[in-house]
């Protein structure tokens, strides 16, 4: 057997898993996950295993890789990888998107997105601040009561439904709006309704849908009029789906009670995100680092999946 040259782009905790699952006829590259390190080795990757999400590659960085055979992403998404240039030149890229036999028992991105929320609702952000300068005032913290409130999903697949199953099991009634979910899939612990709906019902949205075209944008300065004075919204998606001018009106006017986000548009470069600066003197915007998906149990899952992938396109 020939030997193939795998460019693995993800956490060191996981190269063995990949080394193991790929086996004899593979050499594995594994630089740390910076486009200077990355990019000159693209001229010797016959395959590109993407759990990072870190380096861009685009048109150029892409004709640097004249022996590529194939991507493959341990993500559902992969907006940082132009699709367009790989399928002029016949190769695949495959992504985690509608593989429910890998997903639907993976919960960490659920598990932060109710993480977000109920850090939201009830001020941590602010409240552990004001701890550890010292002081001990909980009159300035009211935290929302969820148990009779309502949480409005936009996207009820894998991720969307666990949101569910959690906000049920504390009192609450949810909405959803999901158009491509088939009614005969449709989870009994979500009530179905149009978008402008699940806006206006809702104290918390939450946002579980891939970028694309019809998805860049979705909430505009229409959609937040929609919400509820106060209303927390959640989106652990991507950046782009808010509209970023909308997004600080909404927080900056205190029509938004909050904004809980494991994504900014334009990550990893943060600094220059507005919603970042933001973030610096308000305490009603909380952001982690891209980690919902980034559970070492659940990383090692979906990277044998995809090194078996890469297998299988080369045998």
């Amino acid at each position: 057997m020939s030997s193939h040259t795998v460019l693995y782009l993800g956490p060191e905790s996981g190269l063995a898993t990949v080394k193991d699952t790929l086996g004899s006829g593979f050499e594995v590259l594994a630089p740390a996950t910076t486009p200077g390190t990355v990019l000159p080795l693209l001229p010797q990757a016959h395959a590109i295993l993407d759990a990072s999400m870190k380096v861009p590659l685009k048109q150029a960085e892409l004709g640097k890789a004249a022996q590529l055979k194939i991507i493959v992403t341990a993500t559902t998404g992969a907006d940082h990888i132009d699709s367009a240039t790989l399928k002029e030149r016949g190769i695949p890229l495959l992504t985690l998107k509608g593989q429910k036999q890998v997903l639907n028992e993976l919960t960490p991105a659920a598990e932060l997105s109710w993480m977000l929320l109920m850090a939201c609702a009830r001020h941590l952000r602010a409240a552990n601040k004001h701890v550890e300068a010292g002081l001990w005032d909980r009159e300035q913290f009211p935290g929302m009561l969820l148990k009779g409130r309502t949480l409005g999903l936009i996207g009820c697949g894998r991720i969307g439904q666990w949101m569910a199953r959690y906000a049920t099991a504390f009192g609450m009634r949810v909405v959803g709006h999901d158009p491509y979910l088939p009614e005969g899939e449709w989870p009994a612990t979500i009530e179905r309704a149009d978008l402008d709906t699940v806006l206006s019902a809702a104290h918390a949205v939450s946002i579980h849908v891939h970028l694309s075209d019809e998805t860049r944008g979705l909430v505009r300065q229409r959609e937040f009029g929609l919400m509820r004075p106060g209303t927390i919204l959640i989106n652990t998606s991507r950046g782009a789906i808010c509209d970023e001018d909308a997004l600080l009106q909404a927080l900056e006017s205190g029509h938004l009670g909050a904004y809980g986000t494991d994504v900014l548009e334009g990550e990893p470069d943060i600094q220059k995100s507005r919603v970042w600066q933001y973030a610096q003197k308000h305490d009603n915007c909380l952001i982690t680092p891209h980690i919902g998906g980034f559970s070492p149990d659940a990383v090692n899952i979906v990277l044998k999946f995809s090194a078996e992938r890469i297998r299988a396109h080369f045998n």
